[in-house]
């Protein structure tokens, strides 16, 4: 048995759930995450005095709203828990992270994963925004997204003024929704995503993300 994350050997206790299970993680990798503690309001990145973060302010300036709770940092353990899940496709990962999101739950709201383009997702064959939602609660994928160029081809200047990737897909009721994403960067999707819903009408919509980039974080392109 390996540890999805670090792929080292490691030792399990047999139980009759053992060949049930998927998502071996060993306790060194189990302990690496770094869960954020309260800081910025609105996306949660670290602030001395729990303000809110430059980056938030400059969203607000330019008229866009959008409150998001983010999990864990985008550290170095953060970046190979989330390559390994991502790029490696061990989907079996989000069951470490599950009891977490799961306290993301409330009643009332709709999760709406962050769609990939038709090519990146028959590339990837999963969308990991759309197994971390079905994770938190019931899911709706009102969204549809353009193929656009990879974000790790582009600098922070880049990804901040990028075009508008995102459509309605499906129109819907929901009153309530969530976006959901696996990592928060400069803030462009999921603040752009959210301007196409609020456009379409939908009034209420905030977001959840897995991990938040830090700003002075010198972890690889995601």
């Amino acid at each position: 048995m390996n540890c999805l994350v670090c792929r080292k050997p490691m030792t399990v206790p047999w139980t009759p759930g053992t060949l049930l299970r998927r998502d071996w993680v060993c306790s060194d990798c189990e302990s690496l995450l770094t869960p954020l503690a309260p800081g910025c309001p609105r996306c949660g990145h670290p602030t001395e005095d729990g303000r809110t973060c430059a980056d938030c302010v400059r969203w607000l300036g330019l008229g866009f709203d959008l409150t998001v709770r983010s999990l864990y940092a985008y550290d170095e353990a953060g970046a190979n828990w989330l390559h390994r899940y991502k790029f490696g496709g061990d989907t079996a990962l989000v069951e470490h992270v599950r009891s977490l999101l799961r306290t993301c739950r409330e009643p009332g709201m709709i999760y709406v994963p962050i769609p990939l383009g038709a090519e990146r997702l028959k590339t990837r064959r999963f969308n990991q925004a759309e197994l971390l939602a079905r994770a938190i609660g019931p899911t709706a994928s009102l969204l549809e997204k353009k193929e656009v160029s990879s974000q790790r081809e582009l600098g922070k200047e880049q990804r901040r003024h990028r075009p508008n990737p995102f459509a309605i897909h499906k129109a819907s009721r929901c009153e309530k929704i969530v976006l959901v994403d696996d990592v928060y960067t400069t803030g462009t999707t999921l603040h752009q995503a959210a301007f196409t819903l609020k456009k379409a009408g939908y009034e209420e919509v905030s977001a959840v993300c897995l991990f938040r980039a830090l700003n002075k974080s010198k972890t690889r392109p995601i």
